[in-house]
């Protein structure tokens, strides 16, 4: 939208109004340079300066700025408790991003992935039980678990004893315990800085598991 300067340095939105009994068709700017259009009072504005860290707009207008007509930022800090808060959503969306993918598993020269569902995780819960039954010979070890545990690439993970299957179990176990410890330690360095350069300090990215 092109603004017209009403009164010197005051520019108001352009709806095309007659300019000095003239009524100009409301996309001239599409015919008429920036010069042309500055010499009857319209002006496409400029945009703004980029909004700093820690900042938010109050409210914007159209000024003339060392002799450029622009939208011009009104400007105030985000209050530190926002900031906090947005840094927890940032931690929790990681950490919902690595769950996501699943816990890595190296099989042979190939890494898979299994599955950090709540169903996944149960399950795996009850594999470990039945193969610390059958490392003592009170159950067999079913030959379910012996074809393999199936990824979330579609590939089987071969659990051809019980030490593979509470191998596989502890391994996914203390993964994903250590995302959830990763992410309660981010989030409480957030919740305990005192200041934007405390806050900064806390890297979302760090500490995960690889």
């Amino acid at each position: 939208m092109l603004y017209r300067e009403t009164y010197p340095d005051t520019f108001e939105p352009w709806r095309g109004e007659p300019i000095d009994d003239i009524r100009h068709p409301l996309v001239i700017e599409t015919a008429w340079s920036e010069t042309e259009l500055a010499d009857i009072g319209l002006y496409e504005p400029a945009a703004a300066d980029p909004v700093p860290d820690g900042k938010v707009i109050v409210s914007t207008s159209v000024q003339r700025v060392e002799g450029v007509v622009k939208w011009v930022n009104v400007l105030e800090d985000i209050p530190f408790e926002d900031l906090q808060s947005a840094k927890i959503e940032a931690v929790e969306a990681k950490m919902d991003a690595i769950f996501a993918a699943g816990a890595p598993v190296t099989v042979g020269a190939d890494t898979l992935h299994v599955a950090l569902t709540d169903g996944s995780r149960a399950d795996l819960t009850a594999m470990a039980t039945t193969a610390v039954a059958a490392s003592t010979g009170a159950v067999p070890w079913p030959e379910s678990y012996q074809t393999g545990w199936i990824a979330m690439e579609n590939v089987r993970i071969a659990l051809a004893t019980p030490a593979n299957g509470l191998g596989l179990a502890a391994g996914v176990g203390d993964y994903y315990a250590q995302v959830r410890q990763n992410g309660r330690d981010l989030k409480d360095a957030a919740l305990a800085a005192e200041d934007q350069a405390a806050l900064d300090a806390v890297d979302v990215e760090s500490g995960w598991p690889g």
